[in-house]
């Protein structure tokens, strides 16, 4: 090998390194909006920037307990929820009666911190009144809460559980 041919093959493979290295750059570049566009189609880009201020929002948990031997399922569809200071919000479940009789069951709530519940109000819930599940019967009910105006600094989550209890039948006394 010849020294001219030596030095053409170091220039090719400069060039090549530089297109590489120009390649990544580009690629490193690119990278932010191509992730924020991956994002937002999955539907996972939930940023919101005046969520982030400390007592403007409040992130809500839901929990769901059924009590030992009461054959109903119960979930949350929308198990976390965040919502601005004086707005409302609202979570979904799904309650499923899989015995082969009717039954009435009653959902207790519950609140943690304990505080939370001066800070949300429930204008709509399937925990007012008992309810009853016909035979296989599959139910998917709601609940609303009021978000407080002024939320202390230092709420930034809440957790609201639901256990779910045998009801007294309709008419039983």
């Amino acid at each position: 090998m010849t020294s001219s041919t030596a030095q053409r093959k170091n220039q090719v493979l400069a060039v090549k390194l530089g297109l590489l290295a120009l390649l990544m750059f580009g690629f490193g570049y690119a990278l932010s909006p191509f992730y924020a566009a991956f994002c937002q189609w999955l539907g996972i880009d939930r940023a919101d920037a005046s969520l982030t201020r400390p007592g403007t929002s409040i992130r809500v948990e839901f929990d769901v307990n059924v009590a030992p031997g009461l054959p109903v399922a119960m979930q949350a569809l929308d198990g976390v929820v965040t919502a601005q200071a004086g707005g409302l919000l609202k979570s979904r479940f799904v309650l499923r009666n899989d015995s082969d009789q009717a039954l009435t069951v009653r959902a207790v709530p519950s609140f943690a911190p304990v505080r939370a519940a001066g800070l949300l109000q429930k204008l709509e819930c399937f925990c007012f009144d008992a309810l009853t599940l016909q035979a296989r019967e599959t139910r998917e009910v709601t609940v609303v809460l009021l978000i407080a105006e002024q939320l202390p600094l230092e709420m930034g989550a809440a957790t609201l559980s639901y256990s779910l209890q045998r009801g007294a039948a309709a008419g039983a006394g």
